[in-house]
């Protein structure tokens, strides 16, 4: 299927692939560039200093968790965490048999006999998981493999320093596939508080068999091999979320998210738009109303505050967003450039995910969820569609060894 290019009345000409097309003549779609999240992928798995296992969670941080899985088996991911085993239910029936597939938050008695049974491996992040655990590794008369989660600091999930006792009688009866922590602050820069939690990391290490370890995520692969592992966990970065605070993005930005003007208004001074009548025009102005709301994953909070682009040039959101609905002030464009049927980027080549994430005020992670959630997605890219596969929500189009240590975000 070959891409289309769409253009409106003077609008610099967008090449849309004809699926998006066809969304976009009623609402809003996401296109998500699967080679793209290949080089990203590709890119930190150069970086680590062991392998790097993709994380996946939050439906791929809002890309398309299967499509993406996919095409990062293809770019040579063999380890894949998810946030829930249903989640890793569903990569496990996607991916080649010989990858791991690995549930983050673990499972009670019931849940770990079925992820056993399906080749999911459950990550353990507690002493009742660990009991649990035990308990099936002794009915089914073998050891169960298992992710052994150390909190060193986050104080989320993870055996604290009082489980290690009991964690060190019991693990015997498991298979480490790697011991792993996660850093609490490696987004926000804290370089010492990460070093405190590799130091704590590795003391509790000394309490235990040997087996793979597995710390770094996104932002810790960028702080020195010291901090990787065996295994690196790279979640946010592989989707182009920036893992350098404050720095310049090394990462590419897989995703366009596109709306159609549905109207364009010519307002009088002092005339409101939208509920409350959050803004009144200041003078002789041109709205345009698009069709994308919250219900789309675009937040109530970009009222007032966003950005969106017309072929590169940007216009403000003016007013409340509504469910369905934005209007954004196009009165310094030319007359009939801005038209019904003309497309705006919500995010892409013109709006960073930053940008997005900062007039919302909130982060890239949230922002994306949002949009990938609330928005159909088209994947275009290097992976093509599998007929033997079930399908799912993501439409895909044709292109657009362990280093043993002692020493994402995911």
């Amino acid at each position: 299927m070959t891409a289309m290019t769409r253009q409106a009345r003077g609008q610099p000409a967008m090449t849309i692939p004809p699926e998006a097309a066809d969304r976009l003549r009623s609402g809003p779609v996401m296109i998500v560039d699967l080679a793209a999240v290949q080089a990203n992928f590709r890119l930190l798995a150069r970086r680590s200093a062991g392998r790097a296992a993709a994380v996946v969670k939050g439906d791929g941080y809002g890309h398309g968790m299967i499509a993406c899985a996919r095409a990062l088996e293809r770019a040579g991911a063999r380890t894949f965490f998810a946030a829930r085993l249903d989640d890793a239910l569903a990569l496990r029936r996607m991916l080649a048999p010989d990858t791991e597939v690995a549930a983050l938050d673990g499972a009670d008695g019931r849940s770990l006999a079925a992820a056993a049974g399906a080749g999911v491996v459950p990550v353990l992040n507690g002493p009742e998981q660990l009991e649990a655990a035990l308990r099936l590794a002794a009915a089914r008369g073998s050891r169960l493999r298992a992710f052994v989660h150390i909190d060193t600091g986050m104080n989320r999930l993870g055996f604290g320093p009082r489980d290690l006792d009991r964690l060190a009688a019991g693990i015997g009866a498991l298979d480490v596939a790697a011991y792993m922590t996660h850093f609490a602050a490696a987004d926000e820069g804290d370089i010492a508080f990460c070093r405190t939690q590799l130091r704590r990391f590795r003391a509790a290490l000394r309490r235990l068999p040997p087996a793979p370890v597995s710390v770094a995520n996104s932002c810790g692969l960028f702080l020195g091999r010291a901090f990787h592992g065996d295994l690196t966990r790279p979640g946010k970065a592989t989707f182009g979320i920036n893992p350098l605070p404050g720095d310049r993005n090394p990462m590419t930005e897989p995703a366009t998210v596109l709306a159609p003007v549905v109207q364009v208004r010519d307002l009088r001074r002092g005339d409101p738009v939208g509920y409350g009548s959050a803004w009144r025009a200041p003078g002789r102005a041109r709205i345009a109303v698009l069709a994308i709301g919250y219900a789309n994953g675009y937040r109530r909070s970009a009222g007032n505050a966003g950005t969106v682009a017309f072929g590169g040039r940007t216009a403000p959101v003016v007013g409340r967003v509504s469910m369905d609905l934005t209007a954004v002030d196009v009165t310094g464009f030319p007359e009939g450039r801005i038209v019904p049927g003309s497309i705006a980027e919500i995010v892409g080549p013109s709006i960073s995910y930053r940008t997005l994430a900062r007039s919302e005020g909130t982060n890239e992670h949230e922002a994306l969820i949002a949009l990938g959630t609330g928005c159909p997605r088209v994947c275009v890219g290097s992976v093509p569609a599998r007929a033997d596969l079930p399908p799912d929500r993501d439409r895909e189009t044709p292109p657009l060894p362990g280093q043993a240590s002692t020493g994402e975000d995911r």
